[in-house]
């Protein structure tokens, strides 16, 4: 059906309004437009700028009118790793832009997209992260007008997101999620709690000196679990946590929870409370201790002290990835996607290619293995070398 002259002057007009975007270097002490409550902490260009790398972190600002929409600018690489091991890393410039945006236009999206193509460097690609499905930016990911710049990849499947919507109290809390999973709860709860009694303790940690205390403490039990062995994902002092942390406590966001028994830490928590929401960055636990799920009892713990906080917390974000602890704790999920935006030129076409034959190979023989039932024992295996 054709449009008629109004509806066509409409849809051009709007799509000259979105072609109007700037993209900036933006600066520390430079006042911003306030991000609209609920939204994530990565739309907040001061946040970002707080917790940059100090030697190769900056922001980008997409600016019109008003509105503000920030881009975290880092270097990094892209990974070639099968079977635990990496076998090769390309040097990379990434231009990063967290998703879950659903108030935005895909016409301004497309847009702000198209404006970065110019700002990348040969080294230079788009990450996109909690891309949620059917999001506009899920949508922009399909257009020709997009795709005539880049060459889009998606990294790994759709994945499951998951969150708490918090009740006016711990028990309304426990009533939404299903009944074997509210049994199962409180029974590691109390079974914890009879072992270890007054030996055990939560604390919360908050302050600058408090967290740089609770990471010293935290870093050697880290170093312990498969997930820093395997994963690189400890925690400890120094780093991109400690910065975050730190940067966090100085506005008032950070909020860390220790599980401790005879004073050593075996549990920990690394969290930021930002609009409303309490994003859970990071669980461990010591491995010594696994038999008593200290993680999982912390978790409970943990959501004890949001639910009593005043003003209210309504929502924990559970993150990236999906486990069987978050499936037992949420009580709310969505889907959403991360994709890599190659620049169309011949580096980013190479680069492309590379990656997309290389995941294909890496999901292939992932199956193969799980066919032949051999990947639970590899996966045992890296998490005990």
């Amino acid at each position: 059906m054709a449009r008629s002259p109004s509806a066509t002057a409409t849809h051009q007009n709007d799509r000259a309004r979105a072609a109007n975007w700037v993209l900036r270097q933006a600066s520390p002490g430079e006042t911003f437009t306030p991000p609209a409550p609920g939204t994530m902490m990565e739309h907040d260009p001061e946040w970002l700028l707080a917790m940059r790398h100090p030697g190769h972190g900056s922001v980008l600002l997409a600016e019109r009118d008003s509105r503000q929409l920030p881009i975290y600018v880092h270097d990094g690489a892209l990974s070639f790793v099968l079977g635990g091991m990496a076998l090769r890393r390309i040097e990379i410039r990434r231009h990063v832009l967290t998703g879950n945006l659903p108030d935005w236009s895909q016409e301004d999206l497309v847009a702000i997209l198209g404006e970065l193509r110019g700002h990348l460097d040969r080294r230079g690609v788009v990450f996109l992260i909690g891309v949620v499905e059917g999001e506009p930016l899920w949508q922009a990911l399909q257009s020709a007008e997009l795709r005539r710049h880049y060459h889009v990849l998606q990294s790994g499947r759709t994945d499951i997101r998951r969150g708490i919507d918090l009740q006016e109290s711990f028990d309304d809390y426990l009533s939404s999620i299903p009944r074997d999973h509210r049994k199962d709860l409180k029974r590691r709860e109390r079974r914890f709690d009879r072992q270890f009694g007054p030996r055990a303790e939560i604390r919360v940690m908050t302050c600058e000196d408090e967290l740089k205390s609770f990471l010293e403490e935290v870093g050697p039990v880290s170093r312990r679990t498969y997930q820093h062995r395997l994963l690189k994902l400890g925690v400890g002092p120094g780093g991109a946590i400690e910065r975050q942390l730190l940067a966090a406590s100085s506005r008032g966001r950070a909020r860390c929870y220790g599980l401790y028994v005879d004073n050593a830490v075996i549990a920990w928590r690394i969290g930021f409370l930002h609009g409303g929401t309490y994003f859970s960055h990071h669980v461990g636990f010591d491995p010594d201790y696994a038999e008593w799920t200290p993680g999982m009892v912390l978790h409970v713990k943990s959501i004890r002290d949001l639910v009593s906080l005043r003003p209210a917390v309504p929502r924990i974000d559970l993150l990236y990835g999906d486990n069987p602890a978050k499936r037992k704790l949420g009580n709310r999920l969505h889907h959403e996607g991360k994709f890599y935006l190659f620049p169309k030129d011949w580096r980013g076409a190479l680069r492309y290619a590379a990656l997309g034959l290389f995941n294909t190979l890496s999901d292939r023989l992932s199956a193969l293995a799980k066919g032949l039932r051999i990947k639970g024992g590899i996966q045992r295996h890296l998490r005990q070398r």
